[in-house]
């Protein structure tokens, strides 16, 4: 017997941007000597008063994500320092303590205001589980109910509520490494969510809320080849304990639809902090166009959306801009204009490619509105069986030259197994 978990309406519409950023400006790039990324000790070795970006530019950090080809944007509003990116009440560790624009500039508001003049939904990170600046890290052992963690999840639950009231409606909200459950001690946050932000989309969110996604399980942009958009209770490390290398596969007959995010920097891990973060010199360390263009086809590929990580100077623009301009031209070039696409009716469908006409790959939406139920499929090449899987759900990217399909003219794509009926939303060929 199968089970069917059925997306939200909100879940269906974050798969179909794919393509998303999340923007790091840390604090952490003003003491580019220290090694731990993610630790309370930052704050210890760190003053505002050091922090004066000298060309701050919002709008050219989300511009860059525009001419990427992202469709949302996750602006990562308060990391592992605790320094919050907008004038927080809770605290004076925010931009209200900056020689930038005498202490009056809001980086939050002006990331808002970009996301409108570029046409992406707007997103913010909230790191709940470590924070230099109150000296709380939930990778360390930890009492949760002593009285000092239980004066930060106010401090937590005052910030959220912040962020979730000040600013808009908000399309994605992300958690690093979710959040500690409310009965293990950690703070509230379903109800402001529900009350504040019910429609947005919640990266390793509360396990209540209705439109979740989990993480794939690494950093390195790449998804399982069979990543399912469900799964079960704890797989999704709501509770941080599930093992890295379980979390992106998922599980078919899951009863929870929470579909996988691949997040990835923008510069290789050997950089400063794993390529999430910039520093000055390490300019051979940004990905290639082509190198990204792979990751998007094991992610987006595998039923996943890519979330591209872009590491802020500490001038405060995006050097890597045309990075991105270069990535978003090869993704317009390969997949932009298909040789051949069809809205096939029946889950058999053969599509041919013109003499004149190299094929490269070929791609496959399920019609996911009521659940993925495709659970086998096979794809011959003029008639010979040349690759076989499982899993299709949004999008199924499958290249071509490493099966020696290169002078193939027809290929048949056709559903073995499914659970109840399966449809397609179309086949094409790039």
């Amino acid at each position: 017997m199968y089970h069917i978990a059925k997306p939200s309406a909100e879940q269906l519409l974050w798969q179909d941007m794919e393509l998303g950023v999340l923007i790091h400006y840390c604090m952490e790039i003003y003491n580019p000597g220290f090694k731990k990324y993610k630790t309370a000790a930052v704050r210890k070795k760190l003053s505002p008063d050091i922090i004066n970006p000298e060309n701050l530019d919002v709008e050219q950090w989300v511009r860059s994500a525009y001419e990427l080809g992202a469709k949302y944007a996750v602006l990562v509003a308060n990391h592992c320092t605790g320094f919050s990116l907008w004038p927080t009440a809770e605290n004076d560790y925010c931009t209200s303590s900056l020689k930038w624009k005498d202490g009056k500039g809001d980086i939050c508001r002006d990331f808002i205001d970009a996301c409108k003049k570029y046409g992406l939904k707007p997103g913010f990170y909230y790191s709940t589980g470590c924070n230099g600046y109150y000296d709380i890290n939930d990778d360390e052992k930890q009492d949760w109910f002593s009285e000092k963690y239980r004066d930060y999840v106010r401090h937590v639950e005052n910030q959220v509520t912040e962020l979730w009231t000040q600013y808009g409606e908000l399309f994605e909200i992300w958690f690093d490494g979710g959040i500690i459950p409310v009965e293990k001690g950690g703070p509230d946050i379903f109800p402001l969510l529900k009350k504040y932000q019910p429609q947005a989309v919640c990266f390793q969110g509360p396990k209540e809320h209705q439109s979740n996604l989990r993480w794939v399980g690494n950093e390195d942009g790449l998804a399982p080849e069979n990543c399912w958009a469900t799964t079960n209770a704890g797989e999704a490390r709501f509770d941080g304990t599930q093992p890295d290398e379980q979390a992106g596969v998922g599980d078919p007959d899951g009863i929870y639809y929470w579909p996988a995010e691949t997040d990835m920097p923008n510069r290789d891990n050997s950089a400063f902090g794993g390529g999430w973060a910039w520093k000055e010199g390490e300019d051979d360390k940004v990905f290639s166009p082509e190198y990204l263009l792979d990751c998007y086809v094991r992610s987006v590929g595998r039923n996943s959306n890519l979330l591209m990580g872009m590491a802020i100077s500490r001038d405060g623009d995006f050097k890597d801009e045309e990075q991105f301009k270069a990535f978003g031209k090869l993704i317009k070039e390969t997949f932009g204009t298909p040789i051949i696409c069809v809205e096939p009716e029946a889950t058999e469908v053969t599509l041919g490619v013109p003499q004149d006409k190299n094929a490269r790959f070929f791609v496959v939406r399920e019609d996911i509105e009521n659940g993925q139920h495709i659970r086998e499929f096979v794809l011959e090449a003029d008639g010979k069986e040349v690759y076989r899987s499982n899993c299709v759900g949004h999008k199924r990217i499958i290249p071509l030259g490493a099966l020696n399909c290169g002078d193939v003219k027809t290929f048949t794509f056709c559903v073995t197994e499914s659970a109840g009926e399966a449809k397609l939303r179309d086949a094409a060929i790039y």
